[in-house]
């Protein structure tokens, strides 16, 4: 049985029609709600859940994202082949991070009407692109029947720069608990206690911590699950306290 997960900002009822859509020319698949509360709009925040999460999941799983503020404009619809899974959503770097990370082997522009919807609508491609490409795809349709190949994407970079005890970054996702995850992996930088933060503007001072129990009070720095450090504070928001949000940027002293 073929996996079909599921990312998007829709909420309501558009994630329900979309699975609807897959289990009607794909009966057999297992699809999975990865999320459906991504921010509004908010790629980056898409972009790295799918790359925290694609590789948990059996090889052939077919990982759609949908977070398309250009919906219905001239973006192309794209259907990558990886290593060992397929990739479909907007040609808006959505896709990039989690499926260069695997190794693309192949991708082309969803333009074979088969793998549409009958009718096409303007504002809701999720249902009348995303969905039957990802069905036929899962059915064990040739990707390369979806349409013309191309060599080029839009690729969404998370923006780092790394100096002699210092490093500067960006927010690339908040998590429900007001944790922000830092485009800074624990791979670029090994860091020190006596931490100076500067989040938007703002001056603060963090403790690198293993855990959040850690952290008696104020501002931590932990290294992440999905391998990214994480601005923290335990059993508070460290997106209230900084004023953070995806795409401020922060600069690390120590």
């Amino acid at each position: 049985m073929t996996v079909v997960t599921l990312t998007t900002d829709f909420g309501g009822h558009y994630a329900g029609i979309m699975k609807g859509v897959l289990k009607r020319i794909a009966p057999q698949v297992e699809v999975i709600d990865l999320t459906h509360d991504i921010e509004a709009w908010d790629v980056r925040s898409a972009a790295f859940v799918l790359m925290s999460s694609y590789k948990y999941f059996p090889e052939g799983t077919v990982h759609v994202a949908v977070v398309d503020p250009g919906v219905g404009t001239g973006r192309r619809a794209l259907a990558l082949k990886t290593r060992r899974y397929f990739f479909v959503g907007p040609d808006n770097g959505v896709l990039s991070p989690a499926s260069e990370e695997d190794g693309v082997e192949a991708a082309f522009e969803i333009s074979n009407r088969e793998f549409m919807l009958q009718e096409v609508s303007s504002t809701f491609q999720g249902r009348d692109v995303f969905a039957p490409a990802a069905a036929m795809i899962a059915s064990g349709r040739p990707i390369g029947d979806s349409g013309r190949r191309v060599e080029d994407w839009e690729r969404l970079v998370f923006w780092r720069s790394i100096g002699e005890r210092r490093a500067d970054c960006e927010v690339i996702y908040a998590d429900r608990f007001g944790n922000l995850t830092l485009s800074l992996r624990g791979s670029d930088v090994e860091l020190n206690n006596g931490l100076e933060l500067v989040v938007g503007g703002r001056s603060f001072t963090a403790t690198k911590v293993d855990t959040f129990s850690e952290l008696r009070s104020g501002l931590g720095l932990l290294l992440g699950s999905a391998g990214f450090y994480e601005i923290v504070a335990n059993r508070e928001s460290a997106r209230s306290v900084t004023g953070g949000t995806v795409g401020s940027r922060v600069s690390l002293k120590w």
